[in-house]
């Protein structure tokens, strides 16, 4: 392992630990991976050492962690062994319970395999999603009440590399998504950046992070009432509701902790009218939906439901997510990335056009838009009764442009 891998790997454990999570003195965390592999994948063990270091470094706990088996989790959809599964997810789930009612924070590294799922039938698919959602919606649901900090980074593995860089050889295409995510994390300078760009990662963060504030309150105190996406292939209008609220993915705990919810960040999002969304969308990049991929997506809504659906790949597991429930055919987010930031630049991968096959990176790319789940956060009024509900939350990257009137 290379000093330079070492370096970079600690540089992101301190913005995780600094920026993304904020821990503070003697609070425990957890290191899990809920929402793909239904645990941290092996290959992210080299972060979680980084992490678990600075950690001890400040005095913290030793942190635990919930590991993945990524041919377990295959197995499971080969056999619709929804039994074993439904063991597996229960038993994390009460980890993870526990764990929050106890004021521990948690950290979500991501990884992405998008070929884990090939030629599974998409019921199999759609079932494992939906039986994992049902045990881990709720702690969503209280992380997003602001019970405790947690945040959500890219975890690079070689399977995710291939995907991503088919073009390389095979012994480079691992390095090559690991700088990736050391641009995306801001741990290196961006190339072509401005100048007078600080060397301190963390201070790069809170540039940016203001920048973004910036633009939220702009939207905030302008009250728009309609946002619309204009591209090729996608004229889409959402009216806002009178207490809807702008916010960034810095968050601020009951307890007045502040924190990042997902490492990288470029967004700022509401939550539309669940009944207002009109038009067409052409969804600009092929979605990683429980380890297999929908490509091509088109989608028509009327009156904010989905009326006409389509996918030049995986449009029977499509057509599965938007039955999942009563809230998954329906918009739950509109967010918006800005092309130009103060000091910090537009990063390389930003602007690439590469496919990263994760929605970390992906959505952070685009403006987008998301199926599903609203954050109750997203509105000012006393109660989010007039949200989206759902079992899904799925981000859309669009090539659109987006005005507001």
């Amino acid at each position: 392992m290379s000093s330079d891998h070492d370096s970079s790997l600690h540089a992101c454990a301190e913005v995780i630990v600094r920026i993304g999570l904020n821990l503070q003195p003697g609070q425990r965390l957890l290191i899990a991976e809920p929402y793909e592999l239904q645990g941290v994948c092996p290959a992210a063990s080299g972060l979680v050492r980084a992490v678990t270091a600075r950690l001890l470094e400040n005095g913290c706990p030793q942190p635990e962690a919930i590991w993945g088996d990524a041919p377990r989790l295959r197995q499971y959809a080969e056999q619709a062994d929804w039994r074993g599964f439904t063991r597996l997810v229960t038993g994390h789930a009460n980890r993870m319970q526990a764990h929050l009612s106890e004021g521990g924070a948690f950290l979500f590294p991501i990884s992405s395999f998008p070929h884990l799922m090939k030629d599974i039938a998409p019921e199999r698919v759609s079932e494992l999603r939906r039986i994992a959602w049902e045990h881990f919606g709720p702690i969503v649901q209280r992380l997003t009440r602001g019970e405790s900090q947690w945040t959500l980074v890219p975890a690079a593995a070689p399977e995710w590399a291939d995907a991503v860089y088919p073009e390389l050889p095979v012994e480079k295409r691992l390095g090559a998504l690991e700088e990736t995510v050391a641009a995306a994390m801001r741990v290196t300078t961006p190339r072509h950046s401005l100048s007078g760009i600080p060397d301190s990662p963390t201070q790069r963060w809170q540039i940016h992070l203001n920048s973004l504030h910036e633009l939220r309150d702009e939207l905030n105190n302008n009250r728009r009432k309609f946002v619309r996406y204009q591209g090729e292939g996608t004229d889409l209008t959402v009216k806002l509701p009178a207490q809807h609220q702008w916010c960034t993915a810095q968050l601020t705990t009951k307890g007045g902790i502040s924190f990042v919810a997902n490492l990288p960040t470029e967004e700022v999002f509401t939550a539309p009218d669940r009944d207002s969304a009109e038009g067409t969308v052409r969804v600009a990049r092929p979605v990683n939906y429980g380890g297999a991929l929908i490509d091509g997506i088109e989608l028509e809504f009327h009156h904010g439901l989905v009326v006409q659906a389509s996918a030049r790949t995986g449009a029977g597991l499509l057509e599965r997510m938007l039955n999942t429930d009563d809230g998954s055919s329906r918009l739950g987010e509109i967010a918006v990335v800005p092309h130009s930031r103060k000091l910090s630049g537009p990063a390389g991968w930003q602007t690439s056009g590469r496919l990263f096959h994760h929605t970390l990176l992906d959505e952070n790319a685009a403006s987008h838009i998301a199926l599903g789940e609203s954050y109750p956060f997203c509105t000012r009024a006393l109660f989010a009764s007039g949200l989206n509900r759902s079992l899904v939350h799925v981000d859309l990257p669009l090539d659109a442009e987006v005005t507001f009137s």
